[in-house]
This record gives C-alpha cells, structure tokens and sequence, in this order.
C-alpha cells in the first residue's frame, strides 16, 4: 500500500515538472517585420546635420570653447535654483474648504 501510494505521489510530482519543461521548449520569440528598427535609424540619421563630415579635418560650426563654459554653467545653475526662487512647499487642502 506504501510504495502505490509513493508511486501516484512521484507521478503527481512530475505532470508539473513535464508542463512546465513543455512550456520551455516552445519557441515564443516573434518572427519580426522585415523593416523592424527602420524608424530608429531614419530618426537617428535625421539628427546628424553633415553625414559625411566624419571624414573632413574642418572644426565644427558652433559657439568658442569660453561662451559653450558659459552657456553650461548657466545651465547647470538652472536646476538648483531654477529662475532664481527657491521651490514653493506644495500644500494639500483636505475638507471642504469652510476653514473649520
């Protein structure tokens, strides 16, 4: 009477173990479109102004290494304190607004 009883317990035991070793070997990676990521790299090279001035030697159009400090160190300032105040506390208003 033991060794049924452990034998339907083992076999109860691996019908989840064989579910979920079936559940594994099924392939569930998409089959994806043919033009899959053309949008990321049409938008990626809408952002480059000169494609092919990787190969030249000209120095790039732009603000002198002095104003570029400048322009990011105001920028940086910015998120301290942004238009020179310091942020409002935020307050809730709970009731009905009778003052009580």
């Amino acid at each position: 009477m033991p060794n049924s009883f452990l034998i339907s317990l083992r076999r109860l035991a691996a019908l989840p173990l064989a579910v979920l070793l079936a559940a594994c070997a099924h392939s569930s990676t998409p089959q994806l479109d043919g033009r899959f990521g053309d949008a990321v790299r049409v938008a990626m090279a809408q952002q480059v102004r000169y494609p092919a001035s990787a190969g030249t030697r000209q120095p790039a159009d732009g603000l002198d290494g002095p104003s570029a400090q400048a322009v990011m160190q105001r920028y940086r300032a910015s998120f301290v304190e942004p238009n020179g105040q310091a942020p409002q506390p935020v307050q809730f208003m709970l009731g009905g607004g009778n003052g009580k």
